[in-house]
This record gives C-alpha cells, structure tokens and sequence, in this order.
C-alpha cells in the first residue's frame, strides 16, 4: 500500500526480515510490523518506523505519509508514538522564547524602576496579576528571600500585556468608571478633555509608538502559541522553528530600540501626580515603606552629600500618621523647605540646603516616606517651583545637590 503511489519515493526496494517489511529508498529506511491487538473488531494493525541520518528527509515525509495512510489506505486510526523531529524542533524553541521572556522582563524592570520607583510593581499590577505572583512564591524557595521575584512569577502572556495594554492609573477599570460617574456636570467640557490627555499620556504614547506600532501583541501572541505547543509536547513542522526565530528576532528588535528611548522619556507633571494619586490609594494595601533605599532613580543623583552639623528637629504641625511612613504632600514640603532656607540665612556656617539632608534628615526625622519625598522634589523641579542644582562646596569630590525655592522670573 505505501508503494502505490510515485509522490512518496524515488526509487523504493523492499525487503522482509521476519515479520517485518523493509522499505528502502536511499537514506530513508521504513520498517513495517504487523502486531496482534485484543479488539477483534480490528482487521489489522501495524507499527511504522521511519528511520534517516538526514533530517530534513524524515521531516518532511512524514506529513505526506501520514496523509497517504488516513487518505489513500483508509487507516481509520492513527497515533504517533514518537516523533523525535517534533522533540528536536521544541528542544530549538524553547531556548529562543526564553532568551526573549528575559529580555522582556529585564526592560519592564528597568523601564519602571528607573521612571516609578522601586515599588513600582505594586503601583502598576493589576490586583489578578499581583494574586497570582503572590500566590507562587512560595515555589522560589531558594533565590526568594534574598532577590525580588514577582516578575518571574507572572505568565507569558501577562508579561507581554505590561507593555502592549496596561493603562497608566487605569489598571483597575473600576478606577475609570468611578472617575466618569464622578465628573461635575458644571465642568465636563474640561474633565473629559483632562480625561482624554491622561489617556493619550506620554506613557500611553510611548509604549504605543515602541511596542503597539510595530504589531508587538499580535507577533507575542502568536509566539505564545508555539510556546505553548512546546508545553504540551505538540507536534511541529520546520516551519514553526523558522516562524519562531522570525518572530523573536522582530520582537527582540523592538525591545532592543525601546531600551534605547528610556533616557528620552519622561512623565508629565500630570502622569507624575497620577502616579502619587496611585500610590496614596495603595499605601495600607501594597507599598512596604521604608526609610531608607526608596530613590526615583533616573530623575535626581543622588550623590555623597557633604555631612553637616545636626539640624534641630522641627516639632511644631508635626503631622499625625496612623501607620508606617507618610507621604508628604506639595504644601507640606514648600512649608519645611521655606523653614530650611530660613535657618540657612540665620547660620553662617551653612551656605545652601543639601537635598539629601533636607529628604533623609530633616524630614526623614518627620516619618515621611523618603522615596515619595524625592518624587515630590522631582515633581516640584518639573514644576518649575523649586530649583536642584549643584554646588562645589569644597567638602566632597563631587559636586553636591541642593534645593532651594525657584524665584519667579524677573
């Protein structure tokens, strides 16, 4: 039966050796047994084995064999017991798509630490991505207590939807809808256009011009379905290790010219606050304060600062905080800094206000959060309200930071 037909063979020799048939047509080699089976009801059975040192022969016959049984021969019952082309051609994948799940998660990583903030990742997640994060923890036993894991426990295609879907301030969509119902009918003109720029952010642009643009979530899912066919042992052609090369390759290259306009991007004054707004909502729940370590990173350098003789502490409108670290507000660090500049003029041994010893110090000493309170520094300087600058104080090898009160334009 499997002679009968040209398409198949070039020049076949069969042969017998028992009960097994042998076809032979050059470097491909067929046996063919016959074996017993308990079903009376089947006239037949047999098992198939194709054998050749040359790969792309034996993995591009099988289809047209497989075919010619169920088609032409009418076998009613086919399974494949081993397909080590298949093996062969996952073996090849999966190395690619994890080559590109790391690239990923390195830049979602370094994008948002560097733009939000170390607790970036409980801002921005979605509750259902958190949960489940959460909820595999416990199966890194050994890495987990010493490095942050929470990216590496999400799936393929949550990791992908951090750059082609989420929405900034919007990861609940109960956030948008309690905003929409809670428009003043007086000003809705201007709220819904206000409503419409947070949506067209320069973070929605951003990740739309390097990653929607260039057909990201289209091509990550559709190496996500031969990611999963290599999880489940399916059955794969050539074509689907060359379809997977081709669609890591175009993926990496977006990532790769993503990384490059890191530095470029920037948060507008209303994406910042935006963010503030999140964090305020989320502090109880999620943010793990602590005093020290919580820098926006990329926004202020944070250099050695020179030491200074202690600052008095401040006692009066001490605010009162219900637990954990505040997060000071704009009126809150205009007051403090305008006291700042105040003892500054009253002693001639200080010339300038350090920035990091007006964060960590004078109100670090107040339980203010002090990762929040650089943010309220940057957001500040983008504001045009207060002034970071350098200044060679000819304490330190570096030049220091200080803050002081931008004065309005003359």
């Amino acid at each position: 039966g499997l002679l009968s037909t040209d398409k198949l063979w070039s020049t076949p020799q069969q042969t017998e050796e028992g009960d097994t048939i042998i076809v032979t047509d050059g470097d491909l080699v067929v046996r063919i047994k016959y074996i017993s089976v308990l079903d009376n009801i089947i006239e037949a059975a047999f098992l198939l084995q194709l054998e050749s040192a040359n790969y792309e022969r034996i993995e591009s016959i099988r289809y047209p064999i497989l075919s010619h049984l169920r088609n032409r021969l009418h076998f009613g019952h086919l399974r494949l017991l081993t397909d080590d082309v298949s093996i062969r051609i996952g073996n090849a994948i999966y190395p690619i798509i994890s080559g590109l799940e790391h690239q990923l998660r390195r830049y979602i990583s370094f994008f948002f630490t560097q733009k939000i903030g170390l607790d970036w990742w409980q801002k921005l997640m979605p509750d259902n991505v958190l949960q489940k994060a959460d909820q595999r923890r416990n199966g890194e036993s050994r890495f987990g207590s010493l490095v942050e894991t929470d990216l590496r426990m999400i799936d393929f295609l949550d990791l992908g939807e951090i750059v082609y879907k989420h929405k900034l301030g919007f990861s609940d969509p109960q956030k948008l809808v309690d905003r929409i119902l809670n428009i003043d009918p007086d000003h809705a003109g201007e709220e819904l256009q206000r409503l419409k720029s947070d949506l067209d952010s320069n973070y929605n642009r951003f990740f739309k011009e390097n990653f929607k643009d260039h057909n990201f979530e289209r091509k990550w899912k559709q190496l996500f379905n031969l990611k999963s066919k290599v999880d489940y042992n399916r059955l794969f052609v050539q074509e689907d290790l060359e379809d997977a090369r081709s669609l890591a390759q175009d993926l990496s290259d977006v990532i790769t010219n993503a990384v490059s306009k890191i530095d470029a991007f920037k948060f507008s004054i209303e994406e910042q606050e935006a963010i503030r707004e999140m964090s305020n909502d989320d502090d109880e729940e999620h943010v793990d304060h602590r005093p020290s370590g919580l820098k926006v990173l990329g926004k202020v350098d944070l250099g050695d600062m020179p030491r200074r003789r202690p600052r008095p502490r401040i006692e009066e409108e001490e605010p009162v905080h219900n637990s954990g670290y505040a997060r000071i507000t704009e009126e809150e660090f205009m007051r403090e800094l305008e006291i700042a500049e105040a003892s500054v003029e009253r002693n001639s041994y200080m010339s300038y206000v350090g920035l990091k010893s007006f964060v960590t110090k004078v109100l670090g000493y107040k339980n203010y959060d002090i990762g929040a309170t650089y943010a309220i520094a940057n957001l500040l300087r983008d504001k045009g309200v207060v002034e970071i600058y350098e200044i060679n104080d000819g304490m330190s090898y570096y030049p220091a930071k200080a803050i002081r009160i931008a004065q309005p334009a003359a």
